[in-house]
C-alpha cells in the first residue's frame, strides 16, 4: 500500500463512518457556547475570544468559564459569520479536522515504522529493494493503526459533539507542529513555523502543552541536534500563552464545587484513578457502555470499585513493561520508539486522572491524545513479532465492529432527547444530565416528567444554578410563583445565572410587584449584565406600568 492510496482510503472511511453526524444538531453544551452565545456570531468579535473563557454570559460583554480557548471561539465565529445557525458546517469542519488528524497520525506511525526498517537493514548491512514486501507489510501496519484512531467508537464524542472542537484542534497543530520539528532543518527561520503551531494548538486546549513536551520527548530520543530550536520555539509559545491567558485575560486555574469531583478531597480523588484507568481502558477494548457526564466518584476502596480495577491496572501495566523489557534485548532502537509512545500515553492518560479536579470525573473525548499512545506501543510489537502479517490483518478486521458501533454512537447524538435519554440510562443519578434530560422532556410537552428530573437535579447538586432555574420554570407553569421565585433567587445566588435573572425580574412583573422589579433591574440585573436584551425590555415595560395611567398609551 502506497501513501496516497492510504491516505484516500482514510479519507473514504471518515466520511462513511461520520457521514450521519452531519446531519445532527446542537446538543449539551453546544446551546450556551454556541446557539445562544451572541459574541461567537460574527467574527467581528475576535479581540473578546482572547480576553475570556468560552461560555455564553447573558449579556456580560465577555466570556466566562474555567478554561482558556480562543482559537475554538474564533472557529465558532467564522463557521457562524458565513453559515448561520447551521450546526451541518460545524460538524462538517470537525469532521474535517478529525479525518486529518488520523492522516497526520498514519504519518506518524510511518515515519517510525520506516526509520526502525531502515535501522534493520543498515544493522544487517544490507541493499533493501525500493519497494519491499516488509515495507508494503509496514505500511499496511501503520495504516491498520490510523485506522483504529479513526473510527474507534471512543472518538466519536471528540468528533460529532461541536463544544468538543478543541479536542480535534490541540492535536492537529500539534501533530502538525510535531511534524515540522521531525522534517525542518536545524535553523532558527524554519522552527518559527513549530512555534505558532505550538501557540494555536494551546489557544485550542490546555492539553496541548502535553503535546509540547511529548515532542521535547520526541527531539531528546530522537532528533537531539534540534533540541535548541523546539526548546526555544516551545518556550515562546508558552510565554506568549501564558501572557495572554493569564495577564489579559486573567483565566486562572480554578474550579467550580458544583462537580462531585471537585468536591472531593485529594485522597478520594486518589481513590478513584484505577477505576478512571479501568474505565478506559475497558472501554478501549469493548466499547459498549458509551456515555456523557460521568461524574462517579469512588468513596470506599471496595472490590468492585477499587481493588479490582486497581489489579487490572496492574496487569495491564505489567504486560507494557515486558513487552518493553522484551523489545530493549532485541532491538535498543525499537525501544526507544515503544518508550517514547508508552511516555505518550502515560503523560496523555495523568493530566485526567483528577490530581488537579476537572469539571467531569472522565470523558471519553479525553482519551483522544492517550489512545495514540496505546496504538503507537501496539505497533511497535506487531512490528517486532514474526507474525506481523497474521496480526496487521487482526488489527484490519478489528476496524469493521469498532466502525458499526462507532457509526451507532453518532446516531445517539441526533439531537438532545436522544442523548440524554440514552445515556441516562448508563450514568444514572447525574446532576447535569438529569437536568438536561429534563429541559429535552420540557420542550417536549412532558411538563410532570421534566420536574421530576429537575428536582433530582437539584437533589444531586444543590449548590448548581441551572438545575434551580429550570425547577422555578417548571413551578411557575404550573402557576406556583412564589416557590418559582424562591428557586430562581437560588439559581442567582448559586452562580449569578443571567437566565434567573431574566426569569426572577418576568415573575416579579408577573405578580404587578413593578416597584421590586425595577429596583431589582437597575441595581442588580442590569448592572451585571448590562446587553441583556430581554432585561433591558424588562425594564422599559417595568417603567411603563410605573407610569400614571393617563401616561400609558
Amino acid at each position: 500500500m502506497n501513501k496516497k492510496r492510504a491516505i484516500f482510503l482514510l479519507i473514504f472511511a471518515g466520511i462513511a463512518i461520520y457521514s450521519l453526524s452531519l446531519f445532527n444538531g446542537f446538543v449539551w453544551d453546544d446551546e450556551e457556547q454556541v446557539v445562544n452565545n451572541t459574541l461567537v456570531h460574527t467574527i467581528a468579535n475576535l479581540p473578546s475570544f482572547f480576553t475570556g473563557s468560552t461560555f455564553n454570559t447573558g449579556g456580560t460583554g465577555t466570556l466566562m468559564g474555567i478554561y482558556y480557548k480562543p482559537l475554538m471561539s474564533f472557529f465558532f465565529a467564522l463557521i457562524y459569520t458565513f453559515f448561520g445557525p447551521q450546526a451541518f458546517f460545524f460538524h462538517l469542519f470537525q469532521v474535517g479536522i478529525h479525518i486529518l488528524n488520523s492522516v497526520l497520525v498514519f504519518w506518524l506511525f510511518r515515519s517510525f515504522l520506516v526509520y526502525l526498517e531502515r535501522s534493520k537493514n543498515s544493522k544487517l548491512k544490507t541493499s533493501a529493494p525500493a519497494d519491499p514486501p516488509s515495507s508494503r507489510w509496514n505500511d499496511w501496519l501503520a495504516f491498520s493503526l490510523a485506522l483504529l484512531f479513526l473510527v474507534h467508537p471512543i472518538q466519536v464524542e471528540a468528533v460529532v459533539y461541536v463544544s468538543a472542537l478543541q479536542d480535534v484542534l490541540f492535536f492537529c497543530f500539534g501533530m502538525l507542529s510535531l511534524r515540522a520539528i521531525a522534517k525542518n532543518q536545524n535553523n532558527l527561520r524554519l522552527f518559527l513555523l513549530p512555534a505558532i503551531l505550538f501557540l494555536l494548538s494551546l489557544f485550542s486546549k490546555e492539553t496541548a502543552a502535553v503535546l509540547i513536551l511529548l515532542t521535547l520527548v520526541f527531539v531528546l530520543l530522537f532528533k537531539k541536534g534540534k533540541l535548541l530550536f523546539s526548546a526555544l520555539a516551545a518556550g515562546g509559545a508558552v510565554l506568549i500563552y501564558a501572557f495572554l491567558r493569564f495577564v489579559v485575560a486573567k483565566v486562572f486555574f480554578f474550579h467550580q464545587d458544583f462537580s462531585p469531583i471537585m468536591q472531593a478531597p485529594l485522597p478520594q480523588r486518589l481513590l478513584s484513578i484505577p477505576k478512571i484507568i479501568f474505565v478506559y481502558l475497558k472501554t478501549f477494548f469493548f466499547p459498549d457502555r458509551l456515555a456523557i457526564a460521568q461524574h462517579w466518584v469512588v468513596v470506599n476502596p471496595n472490590f468492585p470499585d477499587f481493588f479490582g480495577p486497581l489489579a487490572f491496572d496492574f496487569l495491564f501495566f505489567a504486560v507494557l513493561v515486558v513487552c518493553g523489557i522484551w523489545l530493549y534485548q532485541h532491538s535498543l532502537k525499537a525501544f526507544k520508539t515503544y518508550l517514547f509512545f508508552f511516555l505518550w500515553f502515560v503523560f496523555g492518560l495523568v493530566l485526567h486522572l483528577q490530581l488537579f479536579p476537572l469539571d467531569l470525573t472522565l470523558a471519553e473525548r479525553w482519551f483522544y491524545l492517550p489512545l495514540v499512545g496505546l496504538l503507537g506501543m501496539l505497533g511497535i510489537v506487531v512490528y517486532s513479532l514474526k507474525c506481523k502479517k497474521v496480526l496487521v490483518l487482526l488489527l484490519l478486521a478489528c476496524a469493521l465492529p469498532l466502525a458499526t458501533r462507532a457509526i451507532s454512537r453518532t446516531t445517539d447524538w441526533k439531537n438532545g432527547l436522544t442523548l440524554f435519554s440514552r445515556d441516562i440510562a448508563i450514568s444514572h443519578d447525574v446532576f447535569d444530565l438529569e437536568n438536561n434530560y429534563g429541559v429535552e422532556l420540557f420542550r417536549a410537552g412532558q411538563y410532570d416528567e421534566a420536574k421530576a428530573h429537575f428536582e433530582k437535579s437539584t437533589a444531586v447538586a444543590p449548590n448548581w444554578w441551572t438545575n434551580w432555574n429550570n425547577l422555578g420554570a417548571s413551578l411557575e407553569r404550573e402557576g406556583n410563583l412564589i416557590s418559582a421565585a424562591q428557586d430562581y433567587q437560588k439559581a442567582i445566588a448559586n452562580g449569578d445565572y443571567y437566565l434567573a435573572y431574566e426569569n426572577y425580574a418576568g415573575i416579579l412583573a408577573k405578580q404587578e410587584k413593578y416597584e421590586e422589579a425595577k429596583e431589582f433591574l437597575e441595581n442588580k440585573a442590569l448592572p451585571k449584565f448590562p446587553l441583556n436584551y430581554n432585561l433591558q425590555q424588562m425594564y422599559l415595560y417595568v417603567k411603563f406600568k410605573l407610569q400614571p395611567p393617563s401616561d400609558q398609551k
